[in-house]
């Protein structure tokens, strides 16, 4: 059965409408402290611009490859570095 442009519409407004939020998640670091980037995913490069960083990775030795825990400020163009995974 085929749905009718309205249905169609409707489904695109929903979408819209109703955007899949990031939630927290783990990232990777690509360059580590002073100039921190990170890989979000395959395609996304977060840098410090776009980065606030807890105090407590400062004190951490983080490397290249190193995972860290990201959370999403509310506009998800801005991210928290909070911690590093494991131990």
């Amino acid at each position: 059965m085929m749905e009718t442009w309205e249905v169609q519409l409707a489904g695109l407004f929903k979408e819209r409408n109703n955007p899949k939020r990031i939630g927290v998640t783990a990232a990777v670091i690509i360059d580590p402290l002073p100039n921190l980037k990170i890989g979000l995913g395959d395609e996304i490069i977060l840098d410090m611009d776009q980065l606030i960083v807890a105090n407590r990775i400062y004190q951490l030795s983080l490397k290249a490859g190193d995972e860290v825990v990201l959370v999403p400020a509310t506009s998800e163009q801005q991210f928290y570095v909070i911690d590093k995974v494991g131990a």
